[in-house]
């Protein structure tokens, strides 16, 4: 008998402290098997709802490449029809693919003088110089943590894809600090005008629009300095975990009328320039799971979104055209 002040212990064999930790297991599992089955159901039931909101045409045109097991930016070639510009997302080196229509490789281009920590975004427009050609605006943008106290735009002349692999100097890197701190961010657009429009990429918090107007990037280029742009718009775009609404991309259509920001499975359309308080132009137009993982969004001279996608284990990311009519 145990007397007063004093503890019994009692032995827990090696045996016990198994059982424990399996037990300990078991749960675990139980508890990830039950949230992932809610996960699905909620898609499920999302992609039912959200049918009658799917794109009017879908036309697949090709498997990414093996070199493009991320695809996460892209630019349309004005100079060469049918060519399209991306790179890989961070673990790349500074590198731009050119793909034809069938996303078949048509060159590798490596960019000198930059480097490459997260690449997410790219946009082909107007150079902010005078240029004969076109220029490629590769962001590297992300920042899943956000602690970067600021991010790169490198500049970059168009290549000629027709003269297969190269390397090129970038034309300069704008350097980007948001004023009220860090961000994630995985959507660049570019208007006709040259004024950029970085979307950020937000998992507690909604996505916002920073505006770099194309006199300010010349200026920066010219001096060196950093560009704070002022402080961002809103967009009511509420990110979901379950339905994976978090914002890879985004485009102006070739009339500037019309921002398009696209998330894993959905496209939004929001009239440009934003208004006050802006919302999005009906329901957004609803992709499921047509790619394996959604990122990169850009829209042709006919009105088309073209899309890339990345490559999550064994599925190869997708190559499509489709039509979603705001």
């Amino acid at each position: 008998m145990a007397t007063k002040g004093t503890v019994r212990k009692f032995p827990v064999g090696r045996r016990t402290v198994v059982l424990v930790l399996a037990l300990v297991a078991v749960t675990g599992l139980a508890y990830l098997s039950v949230m992932r089955a809610r996960a699905e159901r909620a898609q499920i039931l999302e992609a039912a709802r959200r049918q009658p909101f799917a794109p009017t045409e879908i036309v697949p045109l090709g498997e990414m490449p093996p070199e493009l097991d991320e695809s996460s930016g892209l630019g349309l070639s004005h100079a060469h029809p049918g060519v399209f510009w991306t790179h890989n997302d961070s673990g790349d080196e500074p590198r731009i693919y050119a793909i034809d229509e069938q996303a078949m490789l048509l060159a590798t281009v490596d960019i000198e003088g930059v480097t490459a920590r997260d690449w997410e975004a790219m946009t082909l427009g107007r150079c902010p110089r005078a240029s004969v050609r076109s220029c490629l605006y590769a962001a590297d943008i992300g920042d899943n943590r956000e602690r970067r106290e600021d991010v790169a735009i490198h500049v970059i002349e168009e290549p000629d894809p027709v003269a297969g692999d190269a390397s090129v100097v970038a034309l300069g890197t704008v350097r980007v600090r948001y004023p009220d701190g860090p961000r994630d961010a995985e959507g660049l657009a570019i208007t006709s005008r040259g004024d950029l429009a970085i979307v950020t990429k937000a998992r507690a918090r909604p996505s916002v629009v920073f505006t770099l107007p194309v006199d300010q990037i010349r200026a920066v280029l010219a001096s060196g300095e950093t560009l704070t742009p002022e402080f961002g718009q809103v967009l009511p775009i509420e990110p979901d975990r379950e339905t994976r609404r978090y914002v890879t991309g985004a485009a102006f259509t070739p009339a500037d009328d019309w921002l398009v920001v696209r998330t894993y499975e959905e496209v939004f359309f929001f009239g440009w320039p934003l208004s006050p308080d802006p919302r999005p132009f009906g329901e957004a137009c609803f992709l499921g799971e047509l790619d394996p993982q959604g990122e990169a969004v850009a829209v042709d001279a006919d009105g088309w979104l073209v899309l890339t996608s990345e490559s999550p284990g064994r599925r190869r990311g997708q190559l499509h055209r489709v039509r979603c009519e705001p």
